[in-house]
């Protein structure tokens, strides 16, 4: 397990020290109403809101400084991830499971996978919502998007990643994996690889900013997507729930001059946003 990096993709700041207090409970959104009669009705929203509070007692200078700054959008609207260390699958639930929209044909529409060589991402015919990657020949490869972005995966030069591949896939004797790098524009930095395994870890280079797992079977045939695994800060495992991602915001902010100065006392309140400024 890592320590927790916080900010937006490029720039993120790693909190060395262990919070005081964490709370990284969901809201369910769920509603009850109780009628005359006793009975109780539910109502509950289709996607859970991820929130975190976080507090920290006499916290570094320069970590305090960071997340001042964040909280008061010094540095404007930016959008803000938060690598939370004791996420062990920072895949969305679906991805990890290898379920998308039931629907999705292709690569139109999918927002979770895309093909960057040959090969197609499309939904199983026999099992609705389950999707499925056909490598037409040995170079066919898969790639991974966040769903919290629609693209690469939030970094930060430092930051350590670890990839796992699919099962299916994974069972393989041919299966390559990788890490794409890239800059804040998207400009391709470099690779990390193993061409001779399903598990890939790396360290994100200078000027990181995003980071794209991807997957070769290297065997031509249809594979299920289930069971990837992208891990911030440890080494990937199969079958491991996958997290997620979200951008976020923060919603309330306390800080409070330590005894001694110059430590300061931090607390956070963010919750997961659908616009990537938050």
């Amino acid at each position: 397990m890592g320590n927790l990096w916080i900010g937006p993709p490029g720039s993120m700041t790693e909190i060395d020290q262990a919070a005081k207090s964490f709370d990284r409970t969901a809201d369910l959104g769920i509603s009850e109403f109780k009628s005359l009669g006793g009975r109780v009705t539910l109502t509950r929203t289709l996607a859970p809101v991820r929130r975190l509070k976080l507090a920290w007692d006499l916290l570094a200078p320069a970590h305090a400084r960071a997340l001042d700054r964040i909280a008061r959008r010094v540095d404007g609207s930016r959008t803000v991830f938060v690598v939370d260390p004791a996420a062990g699958n920072v895949l969305s639930p679906g991805q990890a499971a290898g379920l998308g929209a039931v629907g999705a044909t292709g690569i139109t529409g999918l927002t979770q996978w895309f093909k960057t060589t040959t090969g197609t991402v499309a939904e199983s015919t026999t099992a609705p919502g389950t999707f499925l990657f056909t490598a037409v020949d040995t170079t066919g490869s898969v790639a991974w998007r966040c769903v919290g972005t629609g693209g690469n995966f939030p970094v930060s030069p430092g930051l350590q990643v670890s990839f796992r591949a699919p099962t299916a896939i994974a069972a393989l004797s041919t299966v390559s994996v990788g890490i794409d790098f890239k800059k804040s524009d998207g400009t391709y930095i470099s690779s990390d690889t193993n061409t001779a395994g399903a598990l890939v870890s790396a360290t994100a280079p200078a000027t990181a900013a995003y980071a794209t797992p991807t997957a070769k079977p290297g065997t031509a045939g249809t594979y299920s997507l289930a069971g990837a695994c992208l891990t911030y800060g440890g080494t990937a495992e199969n079958g491991v729930p996958g997290d997620g991602l979200p951008p976020m915001s923060v919603t309330n902010y306390s800080d409070t001059p330590g005894r001694p100065l110059p430590y300061r006392s931090i607390g956070l309140d963010l919750v997961e946003v659908s616009g990537a400024a938050g």
